[in-house]
Order: C-alpha cells, then sequence, then structure tokens
C-alpha cells in the first residue's frame, strides 16, 4: 500500500473512531451504532512502518520511523462508558513512556497539625547535685 494512501486511511480511520460520531445516523435510520471499520498497514525496506484501525468502540494507530523510534495510540470506550485514551513513544534511549487517562493517580496528601520541633533538653538541678 502506498504511503500517502496509508495517511488518508488513517485519517478517516481516526474520524471515525471518535464516539458519538455516527450518532445522529443512528437517530435516523434502523443502524447499529459504530457499524463501520477501517484497517491500514504500510511498511518498507528501512524498517518504518505504520498500521491502525478503527472499529466499533475503539482504534488504534502506530507508526516506527527510520529513527527507531515508535509512537502511537489507542483508545476506547470502557465499561462505564467513558472514552479512555493512551498515548504512547518507545526508543532505544528513553524506554518505553506512557500518557493516559485511566492511569492511577497519586493519593492527596494526608492533612494533619503543623509539626513543631521539640523542646530542646535542659539541664535539671537532679543531673548537677552532689550526693
Amino acid at each position: 500500500m502506498r504511503m500517502d494512501r496509508a495517511i488518508f486511511l488513517s485519517v478517516v480511520a481516526s474520524s471515525l473512531a471518535r464516539p458519538g460520531y455516527l450518532s445522529g445516523i443512528h437517530d435516523h435510520l434502523a443502524v447499529a451504532p459504530y457499524a463501520l471499520s477501517s484497517q491500514y498497514h504500510a511498511q518498507d525496506e528501512l524498517g518504518q512502518y505504520s498500521y491502525g484501525y478503527a472499529s466499533g468502540l475503539s482504534a488504534k494507530s502506530e507508526v516506527k520511523s527510520f529513527d527507531g523510534v515508535t509512537r502511537g495510540g489507542y483508545s476506547y470506550v470502557d465499561a462505564n462508558g467513558e472514552l479512555q485514551t493512551v498515548s504512547y513513544t518507545a526508543d532505544a534511549l528513553n524506554g518505553f513512556r506512557v500518557a493516559a487517562t485511566n492511569l492511577p493517580k497519586a493519593p492527596a496528601p494526608i492533612e494533619s497539625a503543623p509539626l513543631v520541633a521539640p523542646e530542646p533538653v535542659q539541664d535539671t538541678p537532679e543531673l548537677w547535685s552532689s550526693t
């Protein structure tokens, strides 16, 4: 497949992957929502490639460039009906890095009283008394 065709198909796939894209059609026609799907794949002799799909409630695309960097992302509608998105980059220098809407978040700091330094140790008469 030629690269320009793959790019065109990736744009079409990305636009169809948006949740709700077919909702207007679905309201007026007796067709199931998200009935369309598409996929594409392209590669060359230098190890570069791109592929992706859009189908139902999910979509994915990934590209590997001549310098060995892989970039991609995917999205899906989770069990709660919320759109989740993930994007990632991977290379030999920095490893795998990801950003996503469904990653755990750090807990909020616990509210506590302000810290007060202890009183310095005081000499007491008992310490210095001679017996």
